[in-house]
């Protein structure tokens, strides 16, 4: 009879080369990928079994999973009390198994064909996210991307510099931008803004069912506007406004759910609203992860 810890070294060192690449796969096991990652990633905590690239790999599929597990209606709770058993599973588990140093290698040969991806898609709801760890050198251009028609947002690579960054149409006087979510710890739970149907969806967001509350939301200023070339590269048409924001911004919106949007307001001179546009969380995180474990020294070509 196999060690459970024998199936997981074997799923996961498949599923890593699979993850992501082909979205039925990881629809229909969400729930398989989602706990094989988890328990991975406990026994790392436990063993020290890899690298921080190939636990980013590894993290980028559980977050992939738990997106999908979430849109389709498990809870945030059912999600941690899995995630406990698997802890616990991984506490009672001796490092010293060869069941353990079997998954180490498993998950370190699918790695090596995984850095490998350039290009990830990362379906959500209505808008979903792209994820290319190519580049042209001295161009900047976007690592990860949501396009919803009239606001593109994600993060932009140029050179060595990675930052969250924004770009929208073009409107007169407009000065700044500002990202506004919610805050967690005031809103633990996610806002319906119709309140079940009963009033309108905010402007512009009548595709979203969760949006950021006035009431308990958390406020990122830009750092600064894009220059000619950000414009040129990064807006559509290459005549938009483009805002960069700092890192605060990708951690912040790394740890919201999934379902949830967040908003990017135009503002004027004298800090007036011109123009609102919605994004969806998605899974941003899970499309960063995918980033960071990759080899982003290759260029595109």
């Amino acid at each position: 009879m196999h060690h459970p810890i024998t199936n997981l070294a074997r799923a996961v060192g498949a599923g890593l080369a699979l993850a992501g690449l082909t979205s039925p796969v990881m629809a229909n096991n969400a729930g398989e990928q989602f706990g094989e990652r988890e328990l991975a990633l406990a026994l790392d905590d436990r063993c020290h079994l890899f690298s921080p690239a190939q636990r980013a790999a590894l993290d980028a599929a559980r977050l992939q999973a738990r997106g999908i597990l979430l849109r389709g209606g498990v809870t945030h709770t059912a999600l941690d009390d899995y995630s406990r058993e698997l802890e616990a599973q991984a506490d009672a588990t001796q490092c010293s198994r060869p069941e353990v140093d079997d998954l180490r290698l498993r998950v370190v040969e699918a790695f090596i064909a995984w850095q490998r991806v350039r290009d990830m898609e990362f379906p959500g709801g209505a808008f979903g996210w792209t994820a290319t760890r190519s580049f042209i050198a001295g161009t900047p251009g976007w690592a990860v991307l949501q396009d919803t028609g009239e606001l593109r947002v994600g993060i932009t690579r140029d050179g060595d510099n990675h930052r969250f960054t924004v770009a929208m149409p073009r409107v007169e006087n407009a000065v700044s931008a500002v990202l506004v979510m919610r805050d967690p710890g005031r809103a633990p739970e996610l806002y319906d803004p119709t309140m079940g149907g009963h009033f309108p969806a905010p402007a512009g967001a009548g595709w979203a069912d969760f949006t950021p509350p006035n009431f308990a939301r958390s406020m990122i200023w830009a750092s600064g506007q894009g220059d000619r070339a950000d414009t040129a590269a990064l807006s559509d048409g290459g005549d938009g406004l483009v805002f960069h924001f700092s890192g605060r911004a990708a951690d912040a919106l790394a740890v919201l759910d999934p379902r949830e949007t967040a908003r990017v307001e135009l503002l004027g001179r004298n800090g007036e609203p011109l123009a609102v546009h919605y994004f969806e969380i998605g899974d941003f995180a899970a499309a960063r992860a995918f980033l960071r474990a990759g080899n982003l020294a290759e260029t595109r070509s």
